[in-house]
Order: structure tokens, then C-alpha cells, then sequence
């Protein structure tokens, strides 16, 4: 009888998506611990459920990122506001970045 058991691929956290995630929980963690905790607790959920099956996840053709070229990613909405942005890499997925409404004000690279 075959196998039914599921081959996860890993993920990794690029610094870039991690800074980013880093980032705004210590910005919102001035106005709430809990503000701060809920997109890091959701973060974590998504990037297992990319390890499940990332290609359940649509490409990103709508990217304004100077460094990242529409369609080279696949994209993972979270909290209602935020955009994971993945890339397939052999048998890892890596998460290059994390979108949402602050951290595309702050430029989507990591400045700030």
C-alpha cells in the first residue's frame, strides 16, 4: 500500500523578512504586547503551513519591489494585512519578505 505520509519542505527566514517581522512587532509593542504577539503567532503558523504544501500559495505578479521581479515569488496573506512572499528553492521555500500597510510605508526593504 503507498504511503500517505506528507513530505514537508523546509522553510527558512531570510534576515530581511525576519528584520521585518522584527520590526514592526517592536513598533506595535509600543501601543500592545498582545498587538505585537498576534501577526509574530500568525507568522509562525504560515510558515508552517507553507512547509505543508507552498504551492498552494498563488505567484505574486503585483510586486513593486525594485530587487524582487513579479512572478520569481509566491505570496501568503496573514492577520488580515500582512503578505509573506516566498521563493522555491530546490527543497526549501525561503520567506524573503513581509509586506503589510506600516511595513510597505517604511519601503518593503527593511528601512526605517
Amino acid at each position: 500500500m503507498p504511503s500517505t505520509k506528507k513530505h514537508r519542505v523546509r522553510v527558512r527566514i531570510s534576515e530581511r523578512a525576519d528584520g521585518m517581522m522584527a520590526g514592526n512587532a517592536d513598533f506595535l509593542a509600543q501601543v500592545s504586547i498582545e498587538a505585537a504577539n498576534r501577526p509574530l503567532s500568525q507568522f509562525e503558523k504560515i510558515a508552517d503551513r507553507i512547509a505543508d504544501n507552498p504551492l498552494q500559495y498563488s505567484i505574486a505578479n503585483e510586486l513593486d519591489l525594485p530587487d524582487i521581479t513579479p512572478g520569481a515569488c509566491r505570496k501568503c496573506l496573514f492577520e488580515g494585512r500582512y503578505k509573506a512572499l516566498f521563493q522555491l528553492e530546490d527543497i526549501e521555500a525561503v520567506i524573503i519578505a513581509v509586506l503589510g500597510s506600516r511595513l510597505e510605508n517604511m519601503g518593503a526593504l527593511g528601512e526605517g
